[in-house]
């Protein structure tokens, strides 16, 4: 009798500390999430760069612990994607490949937290359409992310065949945010499709005018305030119908420009900038 007592104690103590993890757990989890506005809005480049990437490796173990945190999966959908974007793809393309494809799996694991959209990667064309219309609103930060990080990778694997057979996907689920929220991330949806539209040969459904429609639009969401539209819209749009003046116009405005007007993107207003003056370096190769 006095063993089993013994062993309940022990058993409730244990229990007991599962749940004070778990607490402190959630409790640091709400803090990183009250904190992104802080991380979003710092203004010195490599101090953001490295807070990011301290932050992201946090996250991963925490949800070792607690895998069915949403909170925890869109921190780290959207940081793997945003660092993959803001820091690395330009100097190290293959690195940020991976980067891209951790956050949509981030992303995607958000999503399945809701049966509907468990297994959503590896469905037909048909059935991931089909779940997508079961998508709300509320849904819009794990879709979009998804189709960031997914959209980031193949963006970076042209010369890869498999990946770009899963464009079709990506392009749904923008098409899904741009249905449920189109100012979501700042026009991220109109931005989206600027890039596929720019960036694609007229054989393969690009249209530098369907590209200009786009990123007309996220400059009119964001009242031409962030900075990275017009970054995006001169590397894919100008460079795409070679209007060379109006590259330099785009980017030289960037580089003129204040950081942080839109005060969440001031560090990719930062980020905005540097990729403004190596494409003005680039110019006499790409026109």
């Amino acid at each position: 009798m006095r063993n089993t007592l013994l062993l309940a104690a022990v058993a409730l103590a244990c229990s007991g500390c599962v749940s004070i993890d778990r607490y402190a757990l959630r409790m640091t989890a709400s803090m990183l999430e009250r904190g992104r506005k802080a991380a979003l809005e710092e203004p010195d480049y490599q101090l953001g760069r490295d807070a990011v990437a301290s932050q992201l490796k946090l996250i991963e173990t925490m949800l070792v612990t607690e895998p069915e945190n949403l909170s925890l999966r869109r921190l780290a959908a959207e940081g793997f994607g945003g660092y993959a974007f803001l820091f690395v793809e330009d100097a190290e393309p293959q690195r940020a490949k991976g980067l891209y494809i951790r956050g949509r799996d981030h992303a995607l694991a958000a999503l399945s937290l809701k049966s509907v959209f468990i297994g959503l990667k590896d469905k037909n064309s048909e059935d991931f359409e089909k779940a997508l219309k079961w998508a709300k609103k509320e849904d819009v930060p794990d879709l979009f992310w998804a189709g960031f990080g997914w959209g980031g990778m193949i963006n970076l694997s042209k010369d890869d065949a498999g990946a770009l057979a899963d464009l079709p996907k990506v392009v749904l689920l923008m098409k899904r945010v741009y249905e449920l929220n189109p100012a979501f991330n700042f026009g991220g949806a109109d931005l989206f499709f600027g890039v596929y539209y720019g960036s694609r040969p007229a054989m393969f459904g690009g249209d530098p005018a369907k590209a200009k429609v786009h990123f007309d639009w996220a400059h009119k969401i964001t009242r031409g305030q962030y900075l990275m539209t017009h970054v995006l819209n001169a590397r894919w749009y100008a460079v795409g119908v070679q209007e060379r003046e109006l590259f330099k116009q785009l980017l030289t405005k960037v580089l003129d420009s204040p950081s942080g007007t839109l005060p969440e993107a001031r560090l990719t207003d930062e980020a905005a900038k540097r990729k403004a003056a190596m494409y003005l370096e680039k110019i006499d190769d790409l026109f």
